[in-house]
């Protein structure tokens, strides 16, 4: 992992992973596709997690670490989109909160 940053963002997503719904979802008949699909780029960070998960399940098989491994690296890259300057809070920061109540 490269930077605290990714590993923290990896380690957060662990039990939104466990949360999933294990079958997927009934899937409608699509088209053939046209042309062959390129494999995703996995993060060492995302990898690194996954395997990690082995000490928790040790029956988990390289297939299911690559699909961990998949979502995680998809949470990342979604925190990046939403954050994408990489700014943190800090511990003294409060969120900017205002209540009015109506008269």
């Amino acid at each position: 992992m490269s930077t605290r940053k990714e590993f923290i963002a990896a380690a957060a997503t662990a039990p939104l992973l466990a949360a999933a719904p294990s079958s997927p979802p009934a899937a409608t008949p699509s088209p053939a596709p046209a042309a062959t699909p390129k494999k995703r780029q996995i993060s060492q960070a995302a990898r690194a997690l996954a395997a990690r998960m082995r000490s928790f399940d040790a029956s988990l098989s390289d297939k299911e670490l690559e699909q961990i491994a998949g979502g995680i690296d998809d949470n990342l890259k979604l925190g990046d989109r939403v954050n994408p300057h990489g700014t943190a809070i800090k511990n003294w920061d409060e969120p900017a909160s205002e209540f009015e109540v109506p008269a």
